[in-house]
């Protein structure tokens, strides 16, 4: 490998332009060699803005260039398990965005392709890299709150795309729950280093489409301990999470949602709040640049196959409970 790894990404898709390819010019270690789209002429487009060197008319294209060691896959959700296979296969790393696929079988067959292939495979948690996070993590561990007990998280937004948007299609892991659930979830099992022993769900569809809309969970976790999530696309923007224990509370705002924002932790105890900021930090440019540690043996991902699967286990009963 050389000095430098080399990036491509798979397709033109809004989280590419205003997330991931600034993160990318600002990271250390790689280089953005290029970008596939079914329409060239955007691809193009986009290698001049961006100064990407390679432009490609399909991925398949870009998935067989000898001189790219890693993939971004921001693609729509039923397309993250077929190309992200694909690009394990064709001997490339492969950071794929959230859901990872759109059951625990995909989840479980992608990262068996990727230890076959000996590449890397990880889930786009963004939010998992910021430095408030492991903050409160730390505090966590050491006891500053007791055990955690009880974990509210909500990741809420009101989606207002027209309908050829892929996330109102149920076929293309549309909805609520895969979109922006996932986020809770994720952090609940993480809080809890545990899975959920038992699930419930209540949800609200749209009546046209059949996505839901708004989907409201109660997670227990082994020794009664619970999460009370809620993610939406009816719902006015939140993105919050809260960790009670019997000694006190942490809350973090903007939980997964912190991009270039300045941001704080609240630890409550004994009725006073002690507050911990943190300057703006780009979660993907830590992110890339961590799987770049990966992809280099120096640290392990730290996101594995459990993280995915466990998330894609919960995602699966939801889904089974709510569409029944």
């Amino acid at each position: 490998m050389t000095e430098k790894i080399r990036w491509g990404i798979l397709g033109c898709a809004a989280i590419a332009e205003h997330t991931f390819i600034p993160a990318i010019k600002k990271a250390s270690g790689v280089e953005l060699l290029a970008i596939a789209s079914r329409d060239i002429k955007k691809a193009k487009d986009w290698a001049a803005r961006f100064g990407i060197k390679k432009a490609y008319s399909s991925y398949q294209e870009l998935l067989a260039d000898p001189e790219i060691d890693a993939i971004y896959n921001p693609l729509p959700n039923h397309l993250h398990y077929p190309l992200s296979i694909a690009a394990l296969r064709a001997g490339k790393h492969v950071l794929c965005e959230k859901p990872l696929a759109l059951t625990a079988v995909e989840v479980r067959e992608m990262f068996a392709e990727a230890e076959k292939n000996n590449r890397l495979l990880m889930e786009g948690f963004m939010y998992r890299f910021h430095p408030r996070l492991k903050q409160a993590l730390e505090l966590i561990d050491s006891g500053a709150i007791g055990e955690p007990l009880v974990v509210r998280g909500a990741f809420n937004f009101i989606f207002d795309r027209d309908l050829s948007n892929y996330r109102w299609n149920p076929a293309y892991g549309g909805g609520a729950l895969y979109d922006v659930g996932c986020y809770p979830i994720n952090a609940a099992r993480l809080i809890f280093k545990s899975e959920p022993i038992r699930i419930e769900a209540a949800t609200r569809c749209d009546q046209n489409t059949g996505i839901d809309l708004t989907v409201s969970l109660l997670l227990t976790f082994p020794g009664n301990r619970q999460a009370l999530l809620t993610c939406s696309f009816e719902l006015e923007f939140q993105s919050r999470l809260e960790i009670s224990g019997r000694f006190g509370r942490i809350f973090l705002d903007r939980a997964f949602s912190a991009k270039h924002f300045e941001t704080e932790i609240q630890l409550t105890r004994n009725q006073k709040t002690e507050i911990f900021h943190f300057p703006p930090a780009d979660q993907f440019q830590l992110m890339i640049e961590h799987f770049g540690e990966a992809i280099r043996g120096q640290v392990n991902p730290l996101l594995d196959f459990q993280d995915s699967y466990g998330n894609a286990l919960v995602i699966d009963k939801v889904l089974s409970l709510i569409r029944r």
